[in-house]
């Protein structure tokens, strides 16, 4: 391959929810940037590239089948020694578990998938780096603003870490990895820590998605505790305008919060769910079922996004909007 373009970007993770509106929408609209997109395709993508099926076939497209955690040889060969075929400009790091109730289950793989993996990439940048110094990459991770833990406090991005469950643990430790080569190898990294982010292709295990698909299947919808503990919500379309903005603008040393100021609790939440889906909520006590709570469940998070609306950004899609437009759109034709 001849260096027909203006960037090459590295997208992990891009095969599962939020990667995937990420590639569907960047590929089309910068065609002059390639994007190679890495994915181990587990169950949160289908375990398929189905939520990439528009863009598999572009010429500024590739994607590769890869485990970060198990493949570091190959990440190493794509990223340094094949670095004149594809000279890697941007790296943006989707790749995660995101399920709290499954780390619970399983806190061990948590920790290989949401550490290892992406130290792998992280060594992947730094042996990069050390090897032609002049090489300039922007490097975005995408973390959750769960790392904070539970709190009534507006956090800031110099905040205290606090996670509560070994899903946010996870996270919270590799943003701890990543400040330590931020200081130790002087490499510009970008941390952006989203709220509760929604819209297609998000596997049915989140609220928003496992309501949606109860209510098309006839099912009952599960909730945890009695449905007091409150979320704020982000549509993934305000989530991938913010990143843009930040990748395009912001400080590629940083770190940022974006979220929505839309606080809801999560009987509000499946009782809005229910009346953009069927037009009522009548009869909501018999759609659901109440079931034991998490081991720990977080009562709200809270937190300061002074900083991005600083670089000009605001959510556009209302909740109940962006619920209405995901209906009609994606979960009516599944």
């Amino acid at each position: 391959m001849t260096k027909a373009y203006d960037r090459y970007v590295l997208v992990t993770g891009g095969a599962g929810f939020i990667g995937s509106n990420f590639l569907n929408y960047f590929v089309a609209a910068y065609p002059n940037y390639y994007f190679i997109c890495i994915d181990k395709l587990n169950y949160s993508s289908n375990s398929s590239t189905k939520n990439i099926r528009s863009i598999i076939s572009k010429t500024n497209f590739k994607f590769i089948k890869l485990d970060l955690a198990e493949s570091f040889d190959e990440l190493y060969q794509l990223i340094v020694t094949n670095n004149e075929q594809y000279p890697i400009t941007d790296i943006v790091n989707f790749a995660a578990e995101s399920s709290v109730d499954k780390s619970f289950e399983s806190p061990l793989y948590f920790t290989r998938n949401n550490i290892l993996s992406t130290q792998n990439l992280l060594e992947c940048y730094r042996l990069l780096k050390e090897s032609n110094s002049n090489i300039k990459i922007n490097f975005l991770h995408i973390s959750t603003d769960e790392v904070y833990g539970d709190s009534n406090i507006d956090a800031v991005e110099y905040g205290t870490l606090r996670p509560t469950n070994p899903y946010s643990a996870s996270k919270a430790a590799i943003d701890l990895i990543i400040s330590s080569y931020q200081y130790s190898y002087k490499l510009p990294i970008c941390i952006i820590r989203p709220n509760n982010i929604y819209g297609p292709y998000q596997y049915p295990d989140k609220l928003v998605s496992l309501t949606l698909n109860c209510l098309k299947n006839n099912k009952n919808i599960p909730l945890h505790g009695n449905g007091s503990n409150k979320r704020c919500y982000l549509h993934v379309r305000d989530f991938l305008e913010g990143l843009e903005l930040i990748w395009t603008k912001g400080d590629m040393d940083g770190t940022y919060n974006i979220g929505s100021e839309f606080e809801i609790d999560n009987y509000s939440a499946v009782k809005l769910i229910c009346e953009a889906f069927i037009g009522s909520n009548k009869g909501l006590g018999e759609r659901i079922s109440f079931v034991p709570d998490r081991n720990y469940n977080d009562l709200r998070y809270s937190i300061n996004c002074d900083k991005m609306k600083s670089l000009g950004w605001e959510p556009k899609i209302e909740f109940r909007a962006g619920i209405e437009n995901l209906i009609e759109n994606f979960y009516e034709s599944l």
